[in-house]
């Protein structure tokens, strides 16, 4: 097989043994036109084992047009790039990273209509991942498609190495200051979703400036404040934890009424919790809107980003307002006590129009 020809010869290369492998197939002694036909064969894995042989062997990989391939880098118990062809839904190959000292090896599995193929190699650091992620751009001349900011340093290689990309989530406490918050804020472009895990500043900072990224979702939202909201430009906004008052809601509502502010929504979920009587509460929130249209026509689903679509509660109350222009926010409120008198309450805000 040539999978396990490659490896060999990849293990060789990497190690740096003074002996050779036993049985080591002469690839790169083939004919140039041969060694492009037998390339252009291989698949993902094969071909970037391939390409990390040596200077020539990658000089060669790039001279074949790829398809264009779906890279991701995320993040679990361990690190993994995932890497996906169009052409090929059912198939993905996963570069594993594992942090214990285990030999490199590769292993496939079946999972129904879809097959995935691992290579597992050892995690020696953010620095090797991140040579092997550029390594495959420039090979396959395809972006990063998705990106899991892990730990700092990681800000800075992206912003540098790609600062326009589809999809990035923050992880928890990868934020320790105002700078680096600004940092990735004004120097990294998010075309479709934006996560950010809680950040390690103190409870007392808040943070004014719109968010400029089309889809947004804050873990622990409790320093987003109502005008960095209202000066946005966000389509979706995702806020869980979050310190906004009923007075603020209000506002929003208000706000998003009049047609100056928040022009570009189409989604708002805000998850926040209180102390107060939950009548009370809702009638803050709806203070002069009564509930103008029917709702009749409203979607049933809101597209979050260009991979998935939320579907919307039919059953609970619906609360909704019109605006000038014909356009509808559909307000819906789920509640819950959490713990003690504390009850949680999530907001849903849904912007259409209706059909005529």
């Amino acid at each position: 097989m040539l999978f396990q020809a490659l490896f060999a010869v990849w293990e060789y290369f990497t190690k740096k043994e003074k002996s050779k492998p036993e049985r080591r197939f002469p690839l790169l002694q083939l004919p140039r036109v041969v060694l492009l036909e037998c390339i252009e064969h291989l698949d993902v894995l094969e071909i970037i084992l391939f390409s990390r042989l040596s200077k020539r062997s990658k000089t060669i990989a790039k001279l074949i047009l790829w398809n264009p391939i779906d890279i991701r880098f995320v993040s679990g118990e361990e690190q993994q790039i995932s890497l996906k062809l169009s052409t090929d839904p059912g198939l993905k190959w996963i570069i594993y990273f594992e942090k214990k000292k285990k030999s490199p090896h590769f292993q496939s599995t079946l999972l129904g209509p879809k097959a995935l193929h691992f290579l597992y190699l050892k995690d020696n650091g953010i620095e090797d991942i991140t040579q092997m992620m550029e390594h495959i751009c420039e090979v396959f001349r395809s972006p990063i498609c998705e990106m899991d900011i892990i730990e700092k340093s990681l800000i800075e290689w992206i912003i540098k190495f790609q600062p326009i990309i589809r999809y990035v989530f923050i992880h928890k406490d990868v934020i320790t200051s105002v700078e680096s918050l600004d940092r990735i804020l004004k120097n990294l472009q998010v075309t479709e979703r934006f996560c950010l895990a809680s950040i390690a500043l103190d409870e007392y900072f808040q943070y004014k400036e719109p968010i400029p990224f089309r889809c947004i979702t804050i873990t622990n939202s409790y320093w987003l404040t109502l005008t960095s909201i209202l000066n946005g430009n966000n389509s979706i906004i995702c806020l869980h934890d979050s310190k906004l008052t009923p007075t603020d809601i209000n506002t929003i509502l208000k706000e998003w009424q009049m047609g100056f502010k928040l022009r570009n929504l189409e989604y708002m979920e805000i998850e926040t919790f209180t102390l107060l009587d939950i009548h009370s509460y809702s009638n803050e929130v709806f203070k002069n809107f009564p509930n103008d249209v029917e709702n009749n026509g409203r979607p049933s689903t809101v597209k979050i980003h260009d991979e998935y679509e939320w579907m919307l509660p039919q059953d609970p109350p619906v609360h909704n307002i019109i605006r000038s222009d014909g356009m509808i926010l559909s307000i819906f409120g789920h509640y819950e006590v959490a713990e003690g008198e504390k009850i949680r309450i999530l907001w849903e805000l849904q912007v259409w129009s209706q059909q005529t």
